[in-house]
């Protein structure tokens, strides 16, 4: 078990970092230029990177600890920001919230993936990927709604949650899926690399 944990954090730590960097193209890159919202951008590689080491692992909590990296690298931002400078968020407690709402995203992947166990791996890949999305659209709704003071602010992203959800969510939650049965596949590949690993799949009733 101990030898396990040092790559159980390597793993989620990687792909934890990858998935801000997603995150981060979209923001600076894809709104920029598009004037939409990063996670209706990038729900495909969003899912790829949240669902790589739940696969990879098969270890319960690989999913809230990806999150990880992107909770802490995105508080000091939304301190400074969102409550220090502007005041848009109802309080500390608000930035605590959000910053923690990326890990519980990664928890309702972990329990999809848990609790459709007898799925074939694809599917159950798939099924977390579309947990993934389906969690992040449920928090941006409800933290762009209940954790601003005037959330009007953000309206050009509130409505896409609020007015638009009946393309929005459709949108994010089929990429989710197609981004967690594409983390099956890279998994499948590495396994036909390693012999080894073949076996012992190849082994299992």
């Amino acid at each position: 078990m101990m030898n396990r944990e040092p790559r159980f954090w390597k793993t989620t730590l990687l792909w934890g970092l990858a998935l801000t960097l997603v995150f981060g193209f979209g923001a600076f890159v894809g709104e920029k230029y598009s004037g939409t919202c990063m996670f209706i951008l990038m729900p495909y590689f969003a899912a790829i990177a949240a669902t790589l080491p739940i696969v990879f692992l098969g270890r319960f909590g690989a999913g809230l600890a990806t999150y990880l990296p992107y909770a802490v690298l995105g508080f000091a931002p939304l301190f400074y920001f969102d409550w220090l400078q502007s005041h848009a968020l109802r309080g500390l407690w608000a930035v605590i919230v959000w910053a923690a709402s990326g890990p519980l995203i990664g928890l309702c992947a972990d329990l999809t993936y848990r609790l459709a166990a007898r799925l074939a791996e694809r599917w159950r890949a798939a099924a977390a990927g579309a947990a993934v999305q389906a969690a992040t659209f449920a928090v941006m709704l409800l933290g762009l709604t209940q954790l601003y003071v005037d959330p009007s602010g953000a309206d050009s992203h509130v409505r896409l949650f609020d007015t638009y959800w009946y393309f929005t969510a459709p949108w994010m939650i089929a990429n989710g899926a197609f981004g967690g049965f594409t983390a099956a596949a890279f998994r499948q590949a590495a396994r036909k690399r390693t012999p080894a690993a073949s076996s012992r799949a190849r082994a299992r009733p």
